[in-house]
């Protein structure tokens, strides 16, 4: 090591030179205060950059087959922020058609799908691993409205029954329904006419290019009654047909994500369901299916609550019934075990941790 004025000049043990400053030299002092001040600085904007990051909201896409009062958690988790609570940003979307739903699920296009047994077992069919995490609605509850003109059950014989797919939801609900009548569609010559979801539906019996459908929720019922339509039968099978589904590998890569988008919509039920939540919940159903009838859309909200399960864990026994029936469309369906498509982790924890102890506390009557 050699002294040159006011610098040392050192070998590294690489061989290179390596220049610092005299700790006897006159500038040396205030040298070294100034880099102590600058890297403090830097140290302290890096920490804050990294508590922005860390405190930036995962962003996440949610598709929903259906507009109806029974998405209403959803609404009412972005449109009073539950989302944000836990540390979410949320893009909703709708997807009207649950094959599109579940293939946007295995591309990653989509996050989670506030759906139901319907897309698990598509995917499963075609080889997509989706699994239902939560289950909101385990059964379901249908009404079959038709024309002014049906007054019997047989009077359905040669007719057009509305649905929003062919193996979708509410096509297992008329089958069901058919069933519970002593009807079939072919040997009485009942047609199936895909025609959208419910509020296509209910426009497609105004205007008589359907004679009849069965409708999941009464929301539309009250209009169709003041019309001449009636509601011929009812339907409340065991049916895993409301929840949250995703893919495994999303579930398996993104545990603390899932675990916070259940949380939020999970709380958002409970507000729904609390008489505190009643008549935000009412003003954003009306808002989001253009309402004008504040009674039509308290109807569709009073059967959406009944229907709710506080804790929500998907229906075994409801995912079983809707394969039976998706069965007599895709034969390979019935040797998919259904046990296998529900994913009970995520809810076990939550139960184990208080948190829906918690949400009854918070919003008890």
């Amino acid at each position: 090591m050699q002294s040159n004025g006011s610098l040392i000049v050192a070998e590294s043990e690489g061989g290179g030179r390596m220049t610092r400053f005299s700790t006897d030299a006159p500038c040396a002092r205030s040298i070294r205060f100034w880099w102590v001040t600058v890297s403090v600085a830097l140290a302290f904007i890096g920490t804050s950059r990294t508590a922005e990051c860390a405190s930036a909201p995962n962003r996440v896409v949610i598709a929903y087959p259906s507009p109806t009062p029974r998405v209403a958690p959803l609404w009412l988790a972005q449109d009073l922020d539950f989302f944000g609570k836990y540390n979410l940003a949320a893009q909703l979307v709708l997807v009207r058609n649950n094959q599109m739903l579940a293939a946007g699920l295995g591309a990653g296009d989509i996050d989670v799908g506030y759906t139901g047994g319907t897309t698990v077992l598509g995917a499963a069919a075609a080889g997509v691993e989706l699994r239902l995490v939560a289950g909101f609605v385990s059964r379901g509850r249908g009404y079959l409205v038709v024309r002014p003109d049906i007054k019997k059950p047989a009077d359905l014989a040669g007719k057009r029954i509305g649905v929003q797919s062919i193996g979708g939801t509410l096509w297992m609900y008329v089958i069901l329904t058919l069933e519970q009548l002593g009807l079939d569609t072919a040997r009485d010559n009942i047609r199936l006419l895909v025609i959208g979801d419910q509020t296509i539906i209910a426009r497609a019996l105004e205007t008589q290019i359907i004679d009849a459908a069965v409708l999941t929720t009464r929301t539309y019922i009250p209009g169709l009654k003041q019309k001449g339509f009636s509601v011929l039968n009812e339907v409340t099978p065991a049916m895993a047909a409301t929840g949250i589904v995703t893919r495994k590998s999303y579930l398996q890569k993104n545990s603390e994500v899932l675990e916070n988008i259940m949380k939020s919509l999970i709380e958002a039920e409970h507000y729904m369901m609390s008489s505190g939540g009643k008549a935000q919940s009412i003003k954003t159903i009306m808002n989001r299916l253009k309402l004008n009838d504040f009674s039509v859309a308290e109807e569709g909200y009073a059967d959406a609550i009944k229907e709710f399960d506080p804790r929500p864990f998907p229906s075994i026994e409801g995912l079983k019934n809707m394969q039976r029936l998706l069965a007599m469309q895709n034969p390979r369906l019935a040797d998919v075990k259904a046990a296998n498509l529900v994913d009970l982790t995520l809810m076990r924890k939550l139960e184990n941790n208080g948190f829906f102890s918690q949400l009854q506390a918070r919003y008890r009557e």
